[in-house]
């Protein structure tokens, strides 16, 4: 049986020119000798123009086509399928917010901290303050932050914000553990737009099934990205644990919302705890041999294998497995790397049942093979 791509697939413009060189010449039709139209000659020019618009044409109906299925539209076509069919709409991204230490020495300060003090990691994310205080000598404040870009880059490891790029001598700075309130999410994918629709079916009837908890933990906040279900009575009879998990973390205001939300809808006589992954930290020291690539391009690199760490780090789910070829092969992705190497005493990441990966990636050169 043909699939829904093959019954709707666009030609390009190549394949359709072709087709009508291909009836032109054809002697029952009108014969032309269309193997003299050299390219650039202007019957060819008109005919190449024709083509494009064809296709063009075509690849309308082609999304026109596959934006009526939940499991072949895509972008914009999606986003109208789930608003009309669904009654839901795509989750937005989010800017993380979290909570830093301020540390003054014993010979600077005392220093009146304004919001907007501005923060970085060493990778250059960076965050502002939205709450401030009195900064006394030898002593130390904690202040709200919040990311200057949404996303979930901003959801990083404990002690990885550790600049300040609002100067103030003799003042540290450093994010402890569990420093994030509230993560950062990126706009969801088409993948996890089209989960959420499918789970919506099951959480339609009065009961709360399995996939019901899935559907409505996964909807309550963007951050959330993925859900493990316990159902076998974990902590005794009626018991149910949802457990929640997000890229890098997701900070006790968003498993505060997610709960209250299935509190809401459980059932009487269900003991339902919801709370996050517990975060399992991984530094990534990768060293790089790129030879031909010169140094003004290093960052651009970096930034690329960063973003595929990420996407691996997504990927790799509550209670999975990284493995040691995997990170490897993200950083031999970028174009003019011939090498990456990780620290031979770095082991596969194997995560308890219920960690979820925050993944702290180092990354280095080599001027030698």
């Amino acid at each position: 049986m043909a699939t829904i791509s093959e019954l709707i697939r666009a030609r390009g413009r190549p394949e359709v020119v072709s087709r009508m060189l291909t009836a032109l010449g054809r002697p029952d039709l009108s014969g032309l000798p269309v193997n003299d139209w050299h390219s650039g000659g202007v019957t060819r020019t008109l005919m190449e123009i024709s083509g494009e618009a064809i296709a063009d044409a075509e690849r309308t109906v082609e999304g026109l086509g596959a934006g009526g299925y939940l499991q072949t539209a895509a972008g914009d076509w999606l986003d109208e399928l789930v608003l009309s069919q669904y009654d839901m709409t795509r989750k937005p991204s989010t800017f993380a917010r979290g909570v830093v230490v301020l540390t003054c020495a014993a010979t600077s300060g005392p220093y009146e901290i304004q919001p907007g003090l501005s923060l970085a990691t060493d990778s250059g994310v960076q965050y502002s303050s939205v709450t401030g205080g009195t900064l006394l000598t030898g002593g130390t404040l904690s202040v709200e932050v919040r990311a200057e870009v949404a996303g979930s880059a901003a959801n990083v490891p404990t002690g990885t914000v550790s600049r300040l790029i609002t100067p103030l001598p003799g003042v540290t700075v450093t994010n402890r553990t569990g420093w994030l309130t509230q993560a950062g999410a990126d706009r969801e994918s088409d993948e996890a737009l089209r989960t959420r629709a499918r789970l919506q079916w099951p959480a339609l009837g009065g009961g709360m099934t399995r996939a019901a908890y899935e559907y409505q933990a996964l909807s309550a906040h963007p951050a959330v990205q993925q859900v493990m279900i316990l159902d076998q009575h974990p902590r005794g009879q009626g018991t149910l644990d949802v457990i929640l998990w997000g890229a890098g973390g997701l900070g006790d205001e968003v498993v505060a919302e997610v709960d209250a939300i299935l509190q809401a809808r459980r059932p009487l006589t269900a003991d339902v705890r919801v709370y996050s992954a517990v975060p399992r930290e991984f530094r990534v020291e990768l060293t790089l041999y790129a030879p031909a690539v010169p140094t003004g391009e290093r960052p651009r690199i970096e930034a690329e294998i960063q973003a595929g760490l990420a996407e691996l780090q997504r990927q790799t789910g509550i209670g999975g497995t990284l493995y040691r070829a995997q990170i490897v092969e993200v950083a031999m992705l970028p174009g003019g790397v011939l090498d990456a190497t990780l620290p031979s005493t770095l082991p596969d990441l194997r995560l308890g049942p219920i960690e979820g990966a925050v993944l702290d990636p180092q990354i280095s050169w080599r001027e030698r093979p």
